[in-house]
Parts: structure tokens; sequence; C-alpha cells
């Protein structure tokens, strides 16, 4: 409920649809719903992250439509800066805002290699796609991911992070929605659907004033209890990437899987 409190006190009439996967809301959650008119849950009795997201957004009545995370926050000028960003481009499809995570950070090491493989990769992208230099929520056709989404200013994206998301109604829906394909953690599911996006020639926006507090949990949950099921899941996501881009993406995930397999 901490996302909805933080929503509210920016924006006490927003309609907002809580898509709830397989379980029933609390009573606190119950008490809620019958003191806030503008607020609606969407239930599905199986889990599925992109069925549940999907179900929302084609039950709305809006033409924008922001998507959060129930662990995600936003700051103040949040939904104007995706509002100004949909009106501005009437071809735009989706968007992505910053997010400011709360869990640990990177290494100093780590952060010099990421620079410089996104400074090889990026001389084979337009500046449009880049912000000072640095690659912001991209997916090459090797399956590398540049991810970089707590960059202030504005660029090109083939992704998003579905923490702090909007999409265009009638052109997602066009395009089938996020895809049911993607399954258990739905790891992936902005970026199969931005790939899919960019193969109809709609690219989206990153937008570095819509700004989120993510209050991320690096593991535990699913990730520890059932570690091998969600690992399972995490690389039949890729598998469904690499539908879209080729075989070759193998290659750019092997970090990615040999990290969450060994920690």
């Amino acid at each position: 409920m901490n996302t909805v409190a933080g929503i509210r006190q920016l924006y006490p009439a927003i309609k907002i649809c809580l898509g709830l996967q397989g379980e029933m809301p609390g009573q606190e959650l119950q008490q809620e719903l019958l003191a806030d008119p503008n607020l609606r849950i969407e239930k599905m009795a199986f889990p599925s992250s992109t069925i549940t997201l999907t179900a929302c957004i084609k039950s709305s009545a809006a033409d924008i439509i922001l998507i959060l995370d129930d662990d995600a926050v936003p700051v103040h000028g949040w939904m104007e800066a995706h509002a100004a960003a949909f009106e501005n481009d009437p071809d735009l499809a989706y968007a992505g805002g910053r997010e400011v995570r709360l869990s640990k950070g990177i290494s100093a090491f780590s952060q010099w290699v990421r620079i410089m493989v996104e400074a090889f990769f990026g001389l084979f992208l337009s500046s449009d796609k880049k912000i000072n230099g640095r690659i912001v929520s991209w997916f090459n056709w090797l399956g590398l991911f540049f991810g970089n989404f707590d960059m202030p200013g504005t660029c090109r994206i083939n992704s998003a992070r579905g923490c702090n998301m909007a999409v265009r109604r009638d052109m997602f829906l066009a395009a089938g929605g996020f895809s049911p394909n993607i399954i258990g953690n739905g790891y992936l599911f902005e970026v199969e659907f931005g790939l899919r996006m960019a193969r109809q020639g709609k690219l989206g926006t990153y937008l570095g004033n819509a700004i989120v507090i993510h209050h991320e949990v690096s593991a535990g949950g699913s990730r520890g209890a059932k570690r091998m099921k969600w690992f399972r899941d995490y690389v039949h996501n890729h598998r469904q990437v690499m539908k879209i881009i080729g075989p070759q993406g193998w290659i750019g995930s092997v970090p990615r899987l040999v990290k969450r397999l060994l920690f």
C-alpha cells in the first residue's frame, strides 16, 4: 500500500488499477477500496505479471497508462513528465522513466567495465540513443542489455523498466500487449515488448525527469525459496527474447545467466 499512498499524496484523484495475481485483497486493502472511488482491482486467478498488466490496461478507459511496481513510489513531476512526452509526440508508443534504486550499488571496477563496453558498442548507435555517451535502456543484437535507468536527460530506447513505464493504450493493444509467454518472475517482459515494437519501427523515449524511488529487494522471495524454478523461468524468458533478435543474442546473455545462477 506504500505505492498507492505515495501516488495519492501527489495525485489525489488519479485513477488507479491494482493488478492482483492469485491472492485476495487483505482487510486493509478492502477498506481502502471502499474509501477511494478512483481505486479498483483487476484480479487474475493464476499468477502472471504480463497477463495481469495487459488485463489492467485493456480494462482502462484512459489513453495513456502509467505502470508502477508495487515497491516503487513516484516523486513530484512523475505523471506530468510522462504526459508531456506523449502529448509532444503523437506517435510515441511507450516511455520509460528514471529509476532510483535504494538497493546496494555496483563496484567501481564493474562500473568501469560497463563504461568500456558501452563506449565500444556506442560507436554503432546514433547520438539520439545515448545520454552523455552512455547507452540507456537498450538491448542490442548480441543480447547485451544496457540499463542506466538512473540517468538524467532524454533519449530513444528499445526497452524500458516496468517499475516506471507508460504506454499509449491503442498502440499497446494493437501490438498484442505484453507477451503471456513471459512467465514466472516476469523478467524481460518490457524488453520483449520493446523489441516487438522496434520491429514495427516504433522506439520508446526515456524520461529522466519522470522519477520513481524503487525499494527493490535484490534477493529473497521466490529467488531464495524456489531458486531453480526461478532460474528456469529466467532462462525461458530469455528464450522468448531470442526469438525476436536471433540465436546470437545468447552470447550477451551469458554473463547475466551465470550471475543469476551463482548469486
